[in-house]
């Protein structure tokens, strides 16, 4: 039942408000007021800033390839129908095309177009969701393994077969797929993960696939891609996405199942943190009518939010 005890409804002509998609229930309630509530995915605050459009005319699939970068252009401040970061921000010390070249060098060592090429290739080909597909159902046995005084811990084999393949992969010292096992097996005994929809989604494709998104609208914006290069990289990551993930909430948990992944493999207390900061921006995106998921369900013909589907 619906926060409140009030029934389910219908808050736009094509939003279906129920879900059962990877077992996590969501309904979606409209209030008075017309505030909108969602239960069943654990997010609270919500910013009522209107997303940006700049009316640009573009088909319903090149809104479908932005959106999947709608978490960094909620973030960036910029329109969701054009490929370059815009507009400029008022009181801005700088341009759009400088903070995306300083953005891309600073967080990605990408300086030129083949830099940018050769990230969305990665990206597009699986940076961070295989390793995750690896060590999650690795770390999710040796977490809830009981302790036998003077028997060796699952987790000791673990480390040893992930330091094995880690030298074969060329992945050693701080980059050890060893390191990155250890991190999330204390996210996740110390309930990091706790704050993500759940059950938790294990594919974490859409983190790889949202980042395609932000390197081709910044590489863009930099001026180092042509626009007609970067939709080509965006739409390559929209036809992957769609074979993976049946509607956005899918895409998103997938999408926080990676970036808390990513996170917790640096600094545990920064990814306790960002839990609920990213849960956040995507229950905005979810639920304001100005949202592109509100827009284009990710599969033409489906119901915005997909919840019909199991």
């Amino acid at each position: 039942m619906p926060v409140g005890g009030g029934p389910a409804v219908r808050i736009g002509p094509q939003d279906s408000v129920s879900a059962g998609a990877r077992g996590v229930g969501l309904v979606v309630e409209v209030g008075p007021g017309g505030a909108v509530r969602i239960t069943g995915f654990p997010m609270s605050e919500v910013s009522s800033r209107r997303d940006l459009w700049s009316g640009a005319d573009i088909s319903d699939d090149r809104i479908r390839a932005l959106a999947l970068g709608a978490y960094y252009c909620r973030s960036w401040r910029a329109y969701n129908d054009t490929v370059a970061f815009a507009p400029d921000l008022p009181g801005s010390s700088e341009t759009r095309r400088e903070a995306t070249i300083e953005a891309l060098h600073e967080a990605w060592g990408v300086d030129n177009a083949e830099d940018a090429r050769d990230t969305i290739r990665r990206l597009l080909a699986g940076m961070h969701a295989p390793l995750f597909t690896l060590i999650h159902p690795l770390a999710v046995t040796a977490a809830g393994e009981s302790y036998i005084p003077g028997r060796p811990g699952l987790a000791a084999g673990h480390r040893e077969f992930l330091q094995i393949l880690s030298q074969f992969r060329g992945y050693e010292g701080a980059a050890g797929l060893d390191r990155d096992y250890d991190a999330w097996l204390q996210a996740l005994k110390l309930g990091i993960v706790e704050g993500l929809p759940q059950p938790l989604n294990t594919d974490a494709t859409a983190w790889d696939l949202a980042r395609v998104v932000f390197i081709a609208r910044s590489a863009h914006t930099a001026g180092y891609l042509a626009e007609d290069e970067a939709w080509e990289h965006m739409l390559t990551g929209l036809a992957i996405a769609q074979e993976h993930y049946r509607n956005w909430r899918q895409f998103v948990s997938g999408f926080l199942t990676g970036a808390i992944f990513w996170a917790a493999t640096r600094d545990l207390a920064a990814a306790r943190e960002q839990v609920g900061e990213r849960r956040d921006m995507m229950l905005g995106l979810y639920t304001r009518p100005s949202s592109p998921w509100r827009r284009v369900a990710l599969h033409p013909g489906t119901p915005i939010f997909g919840a019909s589907e199991p």
